[in-house]
């Protein structure tokens, strides 16, 4: 368990925190997945609380515990103040976030035992001055209060688990931390979690909440007509990947990467189709140096996207694809860079796609530093490139069941 918690939150920086917030800037509260309109009601609400929570940390001495005060606090205030995002809190000079190991290894060397008897271990990094400045174990009281509607659902009096066993869920805890910014302070998560993997090869990962998690989910029982297709084993891999993955940066690549497998293949159907228009029997070399030239161009990345794709969509369902969902077409179509407007050509249309896709390619595959370019950083990014998943997996779908009847 934590060795210092939220508990040695110095009184000082709760009032430099408490005086910080702003009711009146609140529009929605998150609390448990479900949206909170922030009315006059929810701010006269919190705008008591405040008050009473900022007097008694007035009349605090150095030693006393806070912690005593959260009776006046309610989920309200928790989601509206301390948590961060679906992942963090921040209070004072402390900040903590959900994170989960990121493999079985990971998981048995901090974790013992199995389903509710668990012995949670735990990390403690200490500085030069034999300081706690980081601790990864139990979850705290104060996130488990903040992020409690999402792992506890109360239908009517009775409780229901969401997870069979939320304790497998950990925190990692910083403290001393009032000067940083959210962006320092995830970078400094990242920089632990290197270390601890360079060091002892353990591996976390941040845990996200989402309001999926408290529904009900369904149990429907399936029929359907399957055929074999005989999908290519290699793209059915990259697929596999993107669909099983949780990182956005690497599930656009996997589902890249089928798209990128067919670029020989469409350059030299392109290649052949070029050759009917030549008569072998009395070649114009003049006219073949032409489609080799050609050929060659097609063989650059974004022109073998471009080509793929013109192989592989048709434009009507690509429209009713996009149409089919709101943010689809304003991520896709209202967007200010890369627009994809769906009322020009089809040749048009095509190039839009492709010059979508290939940016956000390059932004993530080629990470380079020093450059002015826009890179797809993890935790900065994710949210950005989440909003590219589905335009680019519907691409993957098409390109695979395209070649795979063509083949």
């Amino acid at each position: 368990m934590s060795i210092n918690g939220d508990k040695n939150i110095k009184t000082d920086s709760l009032k430099r925190w408490a005086q910080s917030l702003n009711v009146d800037e609140l529009n929605v509260i998150d609390i448990g997945g479900r949206s909170v309109l922030a009315d006059e009601e929810i701010k006269k609400i919190l705008r008591a609380q405040l008050h009473a929570f900022y007097d008694c940390i007035n009349g605090m001495g150095e030693k006393d515990d806070w912690r005593n005060l959260q009776g006046l606090l309610s989920p309200l205030f928790y989601n509206a103040f301390v948590r961060i995002d679906n992942s963090s809190i921040r209070i004072g000079d402390f900040y903590e976030c959900l994170i989960e190991p990121a493999n079985i290894k990971t998981y048995k060397k901090i974790i013992r035992g199995y389903n509710d008897y668990l012995e949670i271990g735990a990390v403690h990094l200490y500085d030069l001055n034999n300081n706690v400045i980081a601790s990864i174990g139990e979850k705290s009281d104060l996130i488990w209060s903040v992020f409690y509607n999402y792992f506890i659902k109360d239908d009517n009096g009775s409780i229901e688990h969401v997870f069979s066993n939320h304790n497998k869920y950990l925190s990692i805890q910083l403290f001393n931390v009032e000067p940083l910014s959210v962006k320092e302070l995830k970078s400094r998560i990242n920089e632990i979690f290197l270390f601890l993997s360079m060091k002892y090869d353990m591996d976390f990962k941040v845990f996200e909440v989402n309001s999926v998690m408290t529904s009900v989910g369904n149990a429907p029982i399936i029929r359907d007509e399957y055929n074999p297709v005989g999908f290519e084993e290699v793209p059915m891999y990259y697929l596999s990947n993107a669909n099983s993955t949780n990182d956005a940066r690497f599930k656009f690549l996997s589902y890249y990467q089928v798209i990128e497998y067919f670029f020989v293949r469409a350059q030299n159907y392109y290649f052949l189709n070029q050759l009917k228009n030549i008569n072998t029997s009395a070649i114009n070399h003049i006219e073949l140096r032409k489609i080799l030239i050609d050929y060659k161009k097609m063989s650059s990345e974004r022109e073998s996207l471009k080509l793929v794709i013109d192989q592989s969509i048709d434009i009507s369902d690509f429209t009713e694809f996009i149409k089919s969902n709101s943010e689809y077409y304003n991520a896709y179509c209202n967007s200010e860079d890369y627009k994809i407007d769906i009322t020009k050509s089809r040749k048009k249309i095509i190039s839009c796609i492709a010059d979508r896709v290939y940016t956000y390619r390059c932004s993530i595959a080629h990470s380079k530093g020093d450059v002015e370019e826009y890179i797809a950083i993890p935790f900065i990014s994710n949210e950005k490139i989440a909003l590219e998943i589905p335009l680019v997996k519907y691409l993957s779908y098409k390109v695979i069941r395209k070649y795979s009847k063509d083949n």
